[in-house]
């Protein structure tokens, strides 16, 4: 049974906004396309390692939760796809690589190789999956949960993989191949019944951190004057819908009596954590304060201050 869902990262819903509202010759541009394609690429890999897991049936009682962010005392640290099985928990990590990786021994390298021979070193996904074992290990034990934990390494089924050591401390498969090999994996002896399974789930589940970057123009020293504002179609996808007649009017003569609350959410994502009247009108190029005043009133925030210094912000947001 799954007990966390994927959903699409907060990091990557920041930077498809990001990159949509910055000028083609802004000289950030690069630098935040190569970002978004990276954890878009991520994304997909850890999609399509859910798509082949909807096969997976094993004989024993299990749980999966994916995209897992947990907190061990001041570190956060990150799990693509956990399955807690009878006898052990396994933290499974899923890459989606653009170059042919070649993994080496003597010393343990992951090599990124390109198409014309280069060669550069990429991190140790081993050392990575080791470190997030080593972290969920010592949160467990102060939930009283002792149990041995694995790690797997999975690559999506489009990425160039070559092991060319015989001497893993991890086992390295693609993702078509996890299925068949979780659903083989022996359970004997059983440190976890069923209903252990579901309760140290379900403890997982509700210490999970919603990983909020926001407002992630900070990150890369963007200036809010730098992020072109308007309205976002939802049709089109172009910037520059207009209210009238109670609604929102796209050139493209698609009309949305809501597309300001993705404008809103964009705010938040990219400048700060607050919005004021004139910040709404500014961003929204909606300029009628008491239309604004109406429109911020039933976009599900949280109003705070008293009238000039009335400002709003979000709702929090719950795990999931």
């Amino acid at each position: 049974m799954i007990y966390k869902t994927r959903t699409m990262p907060n990091e990557l819903k920041a930077l498809q906004s990001l990159d949509k509202r910055l000028s083609r010759h802004h000289e950030k541009k690069y630098i935040i396309q190569k970002e978004l394609y990276a954890i878009q690429a991520g994304y997909a890999g850890e999609l399509e390692f859910d798509a082949y897991m909807t096969d997976f049936n094993p004989d024993y009682p299990y749980a999966i939760l994916n995209d897992l962010y947990l907190q061990n005392n001041r570190i956060y640290f990150q799990i693509d796809a956990l399955l807690i099985t009878p006898s052990t928990i396994i933290v499974i990590e899923v890459k989606n690589y653009a170059e042919k990786t070649v993994i080496t021994e003597n010393p343990m390298q992951f090599i990124k190789t390109y198409k014309n021979g280069d060669r550069k070193a990429r991190p140790n996904v081993i050392n990575e999956v080791k470190r997030k074992i080593r972290h969920l290990q010592k949160w467990l034990i102060k939930k009283g949960i002792r149990t041995p934990i694995d790690g797997l390494i999975t690559f999506a089924n489009t990425n160039e993989l070559s092991i060319e050591s015989t001497n893993l401390e991890m086992k390295i498969l693609s993702n078509d191949e996890a299925p068949t090999y979780l659903e083989s994996l022996p359970i004997q002896p059983q440190s976890l019944n069923e209903k252990t399974i579901k309760k140290v789930a379900r403890e997982l589940a509700k210490h999970h951190k919603e990983f909020n970057p926001f407002p992630i123009s900070k990150r890369y020293g963007i200036k809010p004057s730098e992020i072109q504002p308007g309205v976002l179609c939802p049709s089109c996808q172009q910037i520059g819908m207009k209210w009238r007649t109670e609604k929102w009017n796209c050139p493209c003569s698609y009309h949305d009596k809501h597309a300001h609350l993705h404008t809103i959410e964009e705010w938040f994502m990219l400048i700060q954590p607050t919005i004021t009247n004139r910040e709404f009108r500014q961003f929204s190029k909606q300029p009628n304060p008491n239309v604004a005043r109406t429109l911020l009133k039933k976009s599900n925030l949280i109003q705070h201050g008293e009238r000039r210094g009335i400002h709003y912000k979000q709702q929090k947001i719950t795990n999931t």
